[in-house]
């Protein structure tokens, strides 16, 4: 499938489904909103695979890492194979596999097409539920792509950027979007991928998560440009993919609390009972508007 279909292909997520994912949390036994970004990331991934019902909101079992380079990279890439990266150790602890990629294509329409072929290939041969995004290339500087952000067009954006695995990640990123995959991002490179593939479909930042805010020049402003907030700060200082793996735990806890915690219905309380519960919150607010 060429590019620009599968762009087409991508379509903003269900306001309604969020909420609805939203309005369980809130009626959870615990303080509304306690649970911070854990509620924000899992209402959105009830969007993303299009239902709030807990039955089907479900931590995802398998799990991918790809990691993008070239033949810059051949022996980083090798090490991984061979099962000698330390990456690997983390990838395990969080229960996900370690995909390097050799990039083969010299231009941007290519790169993007790779990218893309590779990852519907993998998602469907694995089963992927989420799929984590990382670079074997140091992050080009904020100079090189901070008077990009303005241009509309993705593929001149990827052009004038002239960066291969950034170029192969964006068209993960689209592909991913558009089979309804979650994607977590690591680093600048990743982000700046995401904001290539926004140019392709606007809807894009909705499917990504930004895993840790990375110590690279411009963490901050691209994040800042998705739309998107990190939930973890872990002073790494590249976008190898250690940040998007960490940032799984986090991912999960908040599908976990989703499904296991109670709301006041399931547990048998009456919610009037319960000063921190959703009604009463809702009863305050109405009451404090009507005063006011």
């Amino acid at each position: 499938m060429h590019i620009e279909e599968l762009a087409t292909q991508i379509i903003p997520l269900s306001r309604e489904l969020e909420a609805a994912a939203q309005k369980r949390f809130d009626s959870l036994i615990k303080p509304v909103g306690s649970l911070a970004m854990l509620e924000e990331m899992t209402s959105r991934y009830a969007a993303i695979i299009g239902s709030s019902d807990k039955q089907l909101v479900v931590v995802p079992e398998v799990r991918l890492l790809m990691l993008w380079g070239t033949e810059a990279h051949k022996d980083r890439i090798e090490s991984i194979l061979l099962g000698e990266a330390p990456v690997l150790a983390l990838a395990g602890q969080v229960h996900a596999k370690v995909l390097p990629q050799f990039l083969t294509s010299d231009n941007a329409y290519d790169l993007v097409e790779e990218g893309a072929m590779l990852t519907s290939e993998y998602v469907n041969e694995e089963k992927a539920g989420v799929l984590c995004q990382g670079s074997l290339s140091p992050s080009p500087l904020p100079e090189r792509w901070q008077r990009l952000l303005g241009e509309e067009d993705g593929l001149r954006f990827l052009a004038e950027l002239d960066c291969p695995e950034i170029s192969a990640m964006c068209g993960s990123i689209l592909q991913a979007a558009g089979m309804r995959i979650p994607v977590i991002l690591d680093g600048v490179a990743t982000c700046v991928a995401a904001a290539a593939a926004s140019k392709f479909n606007a809807a894009v930042p909705e499917y990504c998560y930004a895993g840790a805010q990375s110590e690279e020049a411009g963490a901050a402003e691209i994040l800042r440009f998705l739309g998107l907030k990190a939930p973890l700060r872990l002073h790494l200082k590249d976008s190898r993919g250690n940040g998007a793996l960490t940032c799984l735990n986090v991912f999960d806890a908040g599908i976990k609390a989703y499904r296991e915690m109670e709301t006041f219905q399931e547990a048998g309380v009456h919610e009037e009972e319960e000063a921190y519960s959703l009604k009463v919150q809702e009863e305050k607010e109405r009451e404090a508007h009507h005063h006011g």
